[in-house]
């Protein structure tokens, strides 16, 4: 039936095939002989919308065998990116990705076609919100095999006010595959405004995508941190504990950089009530406790809670208010003493307890 010359009947059959492929998880898409593909290729253009989509379906499992043949494929489907029926266009560009790793990199015909897949993927972000986030998903794994095909189209991922969360989620990961040199400055001011807005789920997401985006593009670094520092300054409780998580991470990547943040950052401490924030803040005042001041009072607030803490945090806590002692030892003193007892002592943790008695061991020893 693959070989009739009714283009329906192909498509059914490609139908009928796959669905016996996809039951039995076995591939009986018998394409490997060229009369089949051809035919099948040829199908394409007198078929309906489905009977296309299902061909082209057929044609996703196909295994190509060298570049010859990808070549035939990407220049029959091609057309079909020119379709107004959304499934059409996504299982075109599917065949067309596949056919692509057979060509020769350096073919025109490849760099073409990797150009020529952005425009039908922005018009569908038009569509209803349904098919824009199906569209975005499908963008979000094309990103990872044609990294550039957007890099003159990212504004079209900036979120819309009208647009539902779901769909602004998946624009911001977008946003963070698609950022690089050029466009850095204008994506971390887009995030920015996000970071304002009245949506929870918005706010973390941004505020997290810009820490992503500061450890992949190191251009965009000092304007990312004037922003994480407005953003702890001005930025609601959310952005704030997101903030500091972003602030600890360029301590460690960046270390002695960017102290101006440490005031703004010890100055809020009161926002800080996840355990992840808590542990960010924790580490920054254990790493640069010289640098803070009263560096000792603001951790010894956080001890009296100590026992109530999450795990992470305890742990967190004890590291401190070690590194506090090594680096004042006259101010630390007391408050070593007061979190070695409640380590070992009075917490139920064994992780705890044991880290608890090395530190205990090793300064008895020898500071």
């Amino acid at each position: 039936m693959l070989l009739d010359g009714n283009a329906i009947v192909v498509a059914n059959a490609c139908a009928a095939l796959l669905e016996i492929s996809k039951s039995s998880e076995k591939n009986y898409l018998p394409f490997k002989k060229g009369q089949f593909l051809n035919k099948v290729l040829a199908a394409v253009n007198d078929s309906n919308e489905w009977g296309q989509v299902y061909i082209l379906e057929a044609l996703g499992h196909h295994d190509i065998t060298d570049a010859k043949e990808a070549e035939n494929i990407v220049e029959r489907v091609l057309p079909r990116l020119a379709h107004n029926n959304p499934a059409v266009i996504l299982s075109a560009i599917k065949v067309i990705l596949k056919a692509l790793d057979h060509l020769e990199a350096k073919s025109d015909l490849k760099k073409g076609v990797g150009k020529k897949l952005a425009a039908p993927l922005v018009s569908l972000l038009s569509c209803e919100a349904e098919i824009q986030y199906v569209s975005l998903r499908n963008i979000n794994f094309i990103l990872q095999k044609q990294p550039t095909i957007f890099q003159d189209n990212i504004k079209v991922f900036f979120c819309k006010f009208n647009d539902p969360i779901y769909v602004k989620l998946e624009k911001i990961e977008i946003l963070i595959k698609v950022t690089e040199d050029k466009n850095a400055e204008s994506v971390l001011n887009e995030l920015q405004d996000y970071s304002n807005d009245m949506d929870m789920d918005l706010v973390t997401a941004s505020v997290k995508a810009i820490g992503q985006i500061i450890l992949k593009v190191n251009r965009s670094l000092s304007r990312a941190v004037e922003i994480i520092q407005q953003i702890v300054q001005n930025g609601q409780p959310i952005a704030i504990q997101e903030a500091v998580i972003i602030a600890k991470d360029i301590f460690r990547r960046f270390p002695n950089k960017y102290e101006k943040l440490l005031k703004d950052l010890t100055s809020k401490m009161e926002d800080y009530t996840e355990p992840e924030s808590k542990c960010a803040i924790a580490w920054i005042i254990g790493e640069y406790a010289e640098k803070i001041d009263e560096s000792e009072k603001i951790l010894e607030q956080q001890i009296e809670m100590f026992l109530e803490e999450e795990d992470s945090v305890k742990l967190a806590l004890l590291t401190a208010t070690v590194k506090l002692y090594m680096k004042k030892p006259d101010e630390g003193e007391d408050l070593i003493q007061k979190i070695l007892q409640l380590a070992t002592e009075e917490a139920d943790n064994p992780d705890l307890k044991d880290r608890a008695y090395i530190y205990w061991r090793m300064l008895s020893t020898s500071p």
